[in-house]
């Protein structure tokens, strides 16, 4: 009887080579990077020389995420970001402006000089929005403080408000006055046209405030029945009174004897000529 000698199995090759084969993939990733590494330096100084400051931005953000930049490599990524905020801001694009020249307070060697910029960025923003306001072109202001991202920060927040709130306020005014007037209830539409205190609303209801102050005068004199809460007799014009109403229609670009006369008109009086003089009675 023949006796067959056992046969081991066979052991596969195939752990052997999935392992050898990630410590190669492994080791030319490892590799591919320290060269991209090495080659980002020069990159980062071509792009400066070729005036790229988007590749600029770029290489130094991934040279940033490899290692920590040295004094002239965070020295040229300062400068890039700087140059680029500069030129958003010059393009009307306020938003990418103030926000690469927030990054720039963290590259910068001197952050007190661009937390000034910065600051003066915002203030010039303010300062259109709240000329863009008074001019009347509420709409502009508001969204000049949304594109800028202004609204995104408690000030910008509450001047946008303010606007809103303001404008709101003066259109709410001048049509309860329209409606007095076309009412005839003169007294009342005065009243509101009094609430106005924004200069386009004011401009606006000039021509509607001549009317009411016209009609009023002439039924006070006339000793129509007035609102029960008002007096019915004749009542004497103060001098503040009368200052008041000629200032806030000097404010609206009339002349100094327009002023006067509208003035007293509202007030329910008469301009009287006495010699060289004149003076409002009622």
């Amino acid at each position: 009887m023949t006796c067959v000698a056992p046969v081991s199995p066979r052991r596969s090759r195939l752990p052997k080579v999935w392992i050898w084969s990630s410590i190669s993939l492994v080791s030319a990733v490892v590799m591919g990077l320290a060269w991209w590494q090495s080659q980002l330096p020069t990159r980062l100084r071509q792009a400066v020389d070729n005036d790229q400051l988007d590749t600029c931005l770029r290489l130094g953000e991934q040279l940033a995420a490899l290692r920590e930049l040295n004094s002239e490599e965070q020295a040229i990524l300062a400068g890039c970001l700087r140059e680029q905020a500069s030129r958003n801001w010059q393009e009307k694009r306020q938003r990418l402006a103030l926000d690469q020249q927030r990054q720039l307070l963290r590259r910068s060697g001197n952050p007190a000089i661009e937390e000034r910029r910065l600051q003066q960025w915002r203030q010039q923003i303010r300062r259109q929005a709240i000329e863009d306001y008074q001019r009347g072109d509420a709409r502009q202001a508001m969204a000049l403080l949304s594109r800028s991202g202004e609204t995104r920060f408690p000030d910008g927040q509450q001047l946008h408000a303010t606007f809103e709130d303001h404008w709101a306020a003066n259109r709410y005014a001048y049509s309860q006055a329209a409606s007095a007037a076309a009412g005839e209830d003169w007294w009342e539409a005065l009243d509101q046209l009094n609430q106005l205190n924004h200069p386009w609303w004011q401009r606006k209801a000039l021509s509607l405030r001549t009317d009411v102050s016209r009609q009023a005068a002439a039924m006070q004199r006339s000793n129509q029945p007035k609102d029960s809460h008002r007096d019915s007799g004749d009542q004497p014009i103060s001098d503040a009174e009368l200052d008041a109403a000629v200032q806030r229609h000097l404010s609206l670009g009339l002349s100094a004897w327009q002023a006067f006369e509208l003035g007293c008109s509202e007030l329910g009086g008469q301009v009287l000529e006495q010699g060289p003089e004149s003076s409002c009675q009622r």
